[in-house]
């Protein structure tokens, strides 16, 4: 490479000209397979990267490391891989170089780079490998047309990355695709069924599949009473499935009440049992961990968590020494639930706080 292409007389800055002459003969050393000489190579690089320069000298910039890397070693690609993806002002032409690069070379920008938009990174989907699918899934941001175009490519390690994904909120669209591809793996289904944005439809099905899969292996792996183990899983598999439309809906069976009193038994019904059944949407095991610990009947318990203002929970919660804190969680946390997703609104809030502060412990 030689860096006459940009003229005798640079107009770039004379730092930036400096850099890219000091790389230049670096780089002749990285020829050499020198491991010093590659390393110092990829500290000038970055140097470079961090000026700010204006966009023609950007683009020049550009020209010059794209020449230099597609002559450069796997490992020192990777590296300068990793020092772009995750500058913000970098050459698209450059980006885009690498994301095209071996898979080991393009997943720091595929996963991280704020470079690529949409149009970039749908385009890679269609024209390369899984691999640079994978990479992609794991971005900590993805708009909803890229999230559906991996669910629609039905390729199994990009969808289990897409539902492990934590910091996206997959659309109804892939909810949909992706449990297609986990009724054939417990290994997908699992991680998807803990997702908040998975409707009670998709939930259903999966969490039957499952089900079944842990009641085949507990049978194959363990000596257990195998009419125990079908209760059990059967009992999950309608406290999820069970069809809620009114106050009956929520009525638990003797099975969850009988799993409550061991609890109790145990001395594990305690707050952070009450509050983690109500997390995961048992509504029904809670109902009856809530009517053991407080000795209210299941009836009334079923009473008091419909009523939208909160005065029946507080006193009962009150007079029982449950915290207001915790009071507050299972007010909100029951009420969403019980009007089939509705959030609280701070009026319904502050009354039932209210009510809390005046009732009698």
């Amino acid at each position: 490479m030689n860096l006459s292409i940009i003229g005798s007389e640079p107009s770039l800055d004379a730092p930036v000209w400096a850099k890219l002459c000091d790389a230049e003969k670096l780089y002749d050393l990285a020829k050499k397979r020198n491991p010093e000489s590659r390393a110092e190579l990829s500290r000038v690089i970055g140097s470079i990267l961090e000026i700010n320069v204006s966009l023609r000298e950007s683009e020049m910039v550009a020209d010059v490391l794209i020449r230099l890397m597609r002559q450069a070693e796997k490992d020192l690609r990777k590296t300068i891989s990793e020092q772009i993806s995750i500058i913000d002002d970098v050459p698209l032409r450059l980006v885009l170089q690498l994301a095209n690069d071996d898979i080991e070379v393009a997943t720091p920008v595929l996963s991280k780079s704020s470079a690529l938009n949409d149009d970039d990174l749908m385009y890679i989907v269609k024209s390369k490998t899984a691999e640079y699918w994978q990479a992609i899934a794991t971005r900590t941001s993805l708009s909803d047309q890229v999230i559906d175009i991996l669910a629609d490519a039905g390729d199994f390690d990009t969808a289990l990355t897409l539902v492990k994904n934590e910091s996206i909120t997959l659309t109804s669209n892939a909810l949909v695709a992706l449990s297609d591809i986990a009724q054939g793996s417990e290994i997908m289904a699992a991680p998807l069924l803990r997702r908040e944005e998975v409707p009670s439809e998709i939930a259903t099905r999966l969490y039957n599949y499952v089900g079944a899969e842990i009641k085949s292996f507990i049978s194959r792996n363990y000596d257990i009473d195998d009419k125990k183990i079908y209760k059990t899983v059967d009992n999950a598999v309608e406290e999820l499935t069970a069809h809620e439309t009114d106050n009956d809906g929520f009525i638990p069976n003797d099975c969850m009440i009988a799993a409550a009193h061991k609890f109790k038994e145990k001395d594990m019904l305690n707050m952070s049992l009450l509050l983690n059944t109500l997390r995961i949407g048992h509504i029904r095991s809670f109902i009856a961990q809530f009517s053991v610990y407080t000795g209210i009947p299941v009836d009334a318990v079923c009473e008091i968590l419909s009523q939208t203002n909160g005065q029946g929970l507080a006193i009962a919660s009150k007079s029982n020494g449950i915290k207001k804190k915790d009071f507050i969680s299972i007010f909100m946390l029951s009420s969403k639930i019980w009007n089939q997703g509705r959030l609280v609104n701070m009026d319904e809030v502050q009354a039932a706080i209210s009510f809390y502060n005046n009732a009698k412990s």
